[in-house]
């Protein structure tokens, strides 16, 4: 290993525009050029690393390192074993899903565009309020009475799937 330079805050700038230089301008997690870009070091004082500069990261990137690392020992994973937990991690997220719906997951019910609504209110003569987007048994037949595509919030072209 090169010998070892203690920086000030000043060196900073500096060296993170260097090293940043040296990883191809691009932040070493996401490997997207980094709006603010960050000095990242391994912790003395939480994880008992050693200090050492790693890498130049994307902010986002570096707070996310650092509440996993400083988290770690809380969740019983220690220093060594946080490399192979986070590559498990990693595995993990890639596999295969179960077929199964968490309840937590319900599909919500998607809310009316308003500009759909008005299109429908000028055909029909009786018409239910608009009631906050609610995609209401009274709207569906009107919709499908004048042949109309309802429009909803979220959907990418605003039509329905």
């Amino acid at each position: 290993m090169k010998n070892i330079i203690q920086l000030k805050h000043s060196d900073i700038p500096g060296i993170r525009k260097e090293v940043l230089e040296d990883q191809g301008g691009i932040c070493q997690i996401c490997k997207k050029l980094p709006v603010r870009p960050v000095l990242d070091h391994s912790h003395k004082k939480k994880n008992k690393g050693s200090g050492l500069v790693r890498g130049v990261l994307c902010s986002n990137c570096n707070v996310l390192l650092a509440k996993v690392e400083n988290n770690a020992t809380r969740y019983g994973v220690s220093n060594q074993d946080l490399p192979g937990v986070l590559s498990q991690m990693a595995h993990y997220v890639c596999m295969a899903h179960y077929p199964y719906m968490h309840p937590t997951e319900e599909p919500k019910d998607r809310t009316l565009m308003k500009s759909s609504y008005n299109e429908i209110a000028k055909l029909a003569k009786a018409m239910p309020g608009y009631n906050n987007g609610k995609f209401t048994a009274g709207l569906k037949m009107l919709f499908k009475k004048y042949n109309i595509t309802p429009k909803f919030y979220g959907d990418n072209d605003g039509t329905t799937s």
